[in-house]
Formats: structure tokens, C-alpha cells, sequence
């Protein structure tokens, strides 16, 4: 018993001596021996209902824009303010990435991708993705005709309208439209296949944070209890994507003929063989990074367009006086008959200011991150050494009452100009910005402008009868989506 209790006072004091000899760090809680902020971080994103929540509180409570935090062995930053967030988005000090446990996991051990990658190879593969995805992006008459025949899709599951949730009827659509845009192909033959990593997505999505939950922190309890550190999600989630995906690169590699590039597979396949532009660059198209590139679409893109169109309808439901003014803009602009499409949007502010004013309060992504500082800096005043673990509360930016008056409220108004004209906000973030801003961003914008609007042309959202709104109840972690809700549609 005393060698005990003196062990435990020589580690408190060791540690505290380790603080004092530690630069000048941001304020945070006393990081306990061992266990580090990790369970009093986690106890206050249940209470508040989200990590960005709890940051912005811990932020409140330090009286700092910047506060630190002990997560196992690794040092966290995290940053709240938002002068000091658009600083750093443009600052190439803070866009490496960590390489803990959880993001080896990801990544399959691989440091590939556009995602979960840093350095000349990122940035050389990054620029080359953003270039090919607007080749194969909305712009091309085969993903308008795919969209055409999604949304007759979507119309028939929801044409009996009545009390029922909408997501169901969605979330098709949008893996379709993805899987097309990568692979050439509808994936209606391997929805079985894909439904179960979806599955496997939305679980991973709830049990890990981006700080890389329980797993980051105490790597070693992989092997104490694989299913609850999520370990076990993982790996099932990685064998379902690389044998689909791996089966998926085959199939292109077998029918590939240069000139006759159709995706965004075959477009990689040719840097691979034919490219003398990057015959030079051997480690940048290589299968590994083109599998790694796929998990990256996959993990972003899917869960996230699905969570914000979810949101927005939500949102229709308990708004009935900005749906009604919605509907007015759609019948100008496009008429009860037709499928929207792109042209329609520079005639349509309010609908894109409905989008901005969503996504600005419930952005499915509050937090970016994590990044890595590649070299000792300095941030408002405070150290920050080379290595360190760097997130961005984009919540406290977008919910900034310096750039946003009243920000809880919905109020689409913000961004029409005096002329009625869409204006966005300089401030807003909602895709990241700089170098690490999300390179699907435009193909997200527009898939979720022609979904929405789709559905709203043809429908009436409402709560459920007896209920005067829908309760916004969130399921947090990686990202953030509603809880399942029922809502009661009815054909106009």
C-alpha cells in the first residue's frame, strides 16, 4: 500500500515538474498521469451533445481561443477562434497529418491517398484529382442522365408520400452517382455489398472522433478488447473496401484501352501506363494510391452528402416559411415538370443561400483535422513544437457572432444581396480552405443542389401530425448526422 501511494505522488510530481519544463503551451486541463484529458474530453461530448461543443465550452472555461490537451502520450491543440482557424488554413506549417494508430488503421498502413497523406506526393497527386474529378464531374451529359434517372427513383420510392423517414430513399442515389463518376458503372448489381460497408461506415463514424478515440490514445488496446476500441470495425471495414475495390481496379485493368478513358479509374490506369508526364514519378500512380484514393472517396464523400441532404430536410420540415419561399423560387425558375440542373442555380439565390444557411449551423464536419505542424511555430503567442496535433473548430467560426448576428437562428436573408442575388460569406468555412480544402467540394455542391431541389420541386415536408417540429437529435463522432426521424411528406 505505501510503495503504491508513493508511486502515485512521485508520477503526479514528475509529471507536474514535466509541465513546468515544457514551453510556453496553450491553457487546458491538468492532463493526468497515464490517462492523459481523454475520459473527461469524452464525459463532456456526451453532456453537451458533440466535441465541437465540448471544445468550444473548454475554450469558455480557459478563457483562450487556443487550449491544449493530453490525449494518452501525444499533445493536442485545438483551436477555437476564428481569426487564428483561417490563418492556419492558409498556413503550409499546419497541413501535414499525424500518423497515429487509428489513421494507420485507415489508411491500411499505407501513407497514400489525398486524405491522410502529406508531402511533394500529396500535393502532386491532390492537384491531379482535382483537375480529373471536374473531367468526370457534373458537366458530362452521362452524370446528368444518371441524376435524371436517380430522382425518378427517389420520386417512386417517396410517390405515396405519408409519415416516413426520407433518408432511405436518398442514400441510393447518392452511391450511385459516386460509383458512376468513379468507376464508369451503376452499382445496382453489388447493392447488397455495398450497403454492408455502409453499414460498417455509419459505426465507425459514431465510435471514433477525430481525435482517434480510445485506439490513438492506448494503441496497445487493440489487443485487450478489439471490439470495444472499434479495432474490430476497422478491419472489417478495410477487408469489405479493398476486396470491392481491389476487384473493382481488375475489372479496369482487364478492359482498359488507352483513349477510350470513361472514369476516373481509367484515367489513373493511363497516368499509370502511358503517362510521359510522370514517368518520372514512379511512387505517384501506383495501385496503393489508387486504392487508397478510392477509401478516401468512399469514407468522405458517401456518409457526408447523405448526412447534409438528411439535414436539409429536416431542417424544410421546421422551417415552413422558408420551404414556402423555396417553392415559389423552384416554380420561376424551373417549373413543376422538368429535372433541375446546374444552369438553374445563378437563378435560384435563395436555394443556395438555404444550403449555406444549413450547412453554416449544422455542418456534418464541425471539426477539421487533425493536422500535423511540420516545424516549430509560434500561434497567438504559444509554442507550438514540430509534430503536434492540431484541430479546427470550423463550429465556433461558422457560429461566430462577429460575422453572424443571432448565429442559432436559420436565416437563409444573410447571404441576399440588396441587388437579390446569392452573396456568400467571406467567413464561412464549410469544405475547409487553403491547400487542405476538400477537392470534391464543387462535385458535393452540386450533387446536393440537384438532389435537394429535386425532391423539394415535387414535395411538401412537414413534421408529423400532432407535432409542431422535428427534434434535432445528432449522433456524433467522426462527423455528425441526425438520429433517424420520420416526417410526413405529401406530393404538391
Amino acid at each position: 500500500m505505501i510503495v503504491a501511494v508513493t508511486l502515485a505522488i512521485l508520477t503526479i510530481l514528475l509529471t507536474i515538474v514535466f509541465l513546468r519544463q515544457r514551453p510556453k503551451c496553450p491553457p487546458g486541463p491538468f492532463p493526468w498521469p497515464f490517462i492523459g484529458n481523454g475520459y473527461y474530453l469524452k464525459k463532456l461530448t456526451r453532456q453537451l451533445g458533440g466535441q465541437h461543443i465540448a471544445f468550444l465550452e473548454l475554450c469558455k472555461t480557459y478563457k483562450s481561443g487556443i487550449i491544449s490537451l493530453r490525449l494518452g502520450t501525444s499533445n493536442v491543440i485545438v483551436v477555437s477562434d476564428s481569426k487564428l482557424i483561417h490563418e492556419m488554413c492558409l498556413c503550409e506549417k499546419y497541413d501535414g497529418r499525424p500518423w497515429n494508430e487509428f489513421i494507420k488503421l485507415r489508411n491500411m498502413g499505407m501513407r497514400k491517398g489525398i486524405t491522410m497523406n502529406d508531402g511533394t506526393e500529396w500535393k502532386e497527386l491532390r492537384v491531379w484529382v482535382v483537375r480529373t474529378l471536374r473531367s468526370v464531374g457534373f458537366a458530362k451529359q452521362a452524370m446528368m442522365d444518371l441524376l435524371v434517372d436517380e430522382m425518378t427513383l427517389i420520386l417512386e420510392r417517396l410517390a405515396d408520400g405519408g409519415v416516413r423517414q426520407i433518408r432511405p430513399a436518398i442514400a441510393p442515389a447518392v452511391i450511385d452517382v459516386l460509383w458512376l463518376m468513379i468507376t464508369g458503372r451503376k452499382p445496382s448489381e453489388n447493392l447488397p455489398r455495398l450497403q454492408k460497408f455502409m453499414d460498417l461506415l455509419d459505426r465507425r463514424a459514431q465510435q471514433f472522433d477525430l481525435t482517434g478515440g480510445i485506439l490513438a490514445t492506448f494503441p496497445w488496446i487493440r489487443y485487450v478488447a478489439p471490439e470495444m476500441s472499434g479495432y474490430n470495425i476497422l478491419i472489417a471495414l478495410n477487408n469489405e473496401l479493398k476486396n470491392f475495390l481491389m476487384d473493382t481496379i481488375k475489372e479496369h485493368k482487364e478492359r482498359y484501352v488507352k483513349g477510350n478513358e470513361a472514369d476516373f479509374i481509367d484515367m489513373f490506369l493511363y497516368e499509370m501506363y502511358n503517362s510521359e508526364e510522370h514517368r518520372d514519378k514512379v511512387s505517384l500512380f501506383t495501385e496503393d494510391n489508387l486504392l487508397v484514393t478510392l477509401i478516401d472517396f468512399f469514407i468522405a464523400a458517401i456518409n457526408n452528402t447523405t448526412s447534409t441532404l438528411d439535414i436539409l430536410f429536416l431542417q424544410m420540415a421546421n422551417h415552413q416559411d422558408v420551404q414556402r419561399k423555396l417553392h415559389e423560387e423552384i416554380d420561376a425558375a424551373i417549373g413543376p415538370h422538368r429535372f433541375p440542373n446546374l444552369k438553374d442555380r445563378v437563378k435560384m439565390p435563395f436555394t443556395e443561400a438555404v444550403l449555406t444557411e444549413c450547412q453554416r449551423i449544422w455542418l456534418v464536419t464541425p471539426v477539421i483535422g487533425p493536422r500535423r505542424v511540420l516545424s516549430n511555430t509560434t500561434l497567438d503567442g504559444y509554442e507550438i513544437p514540430k509534430n503536434t496535433t492540431v484541430l479546427m473548430n470550423v463550429y465556433s467560426n461558422n457560429m461566430d457572432p462577429k460575422f453572424f448576428p443571432d448565429p442559432t437562428s436559420f436565416r437563409p436573408e444573410r447571404y441576399i444581396n440588396k441587388d437579390g442575388a446569392y452573396q456568400p460569406h467571406d467567413s464561412i468555412i464549410l469544405f475547409g480552405k487553403g491547400k487542405r480544402r476538400c477537392p470534391g467540394a464543387a462535385l458535393a455542391r452540386s450533387a446536393i443542389f440537384l438532389l435537394f431541389v429535386g425532391v423539394m420541386q415535387k414535395y411538401r415536408l412537414l413534421p408529423v401530425p400532432g407535432k409542431k417540429s422535428i427534434k434535432m437529435e445528432l449522433t456524433t463522432g467522426l462527423t455528425i448526422a441526425p438520429k433517424p426521424y420520420e416526417m410526413l411528406v405529401v406530393p404538391r
